[in-house]
């Protein structure tokens, strides 16, 4: 039977692990490589990580759901 996990070579790799930035060095233990597989060498642009270090800004939007229609809740300051 042949392994369906996909090849490392064929997963698009975020490119701070590929440069070795020090923020990402946490993920890289035996007890997460399991998660880094899956952030670092998958959807890396949905880590927190990446989106900090790309400097994407990061807006915090929450909604709410009322009969069917959605409210953007926002901050009151208090």
């Amino acid at each position: 039977m042949a392994d369906q996990q996909p090849l490392l070579s064929t997963l698009q790799c975020c490119p701070y692990i590929e440069d070795g930035h020090s923020a990402c060095s946490s993920r890289f233990t035996l007890g997460r490589l399991d998660q880094a597989y899956s952030v670092c060498f998958g959807s890396y642009k949905s880590c927190a990580m990446y989106l900090q270090l790309a400097g994407v800004p990061h807006s915090a939007s929450l909604d709410m759901t009322i009969n069917g229609h959605t409210i953007e809740l926002r901050p009151t300051g208090s």
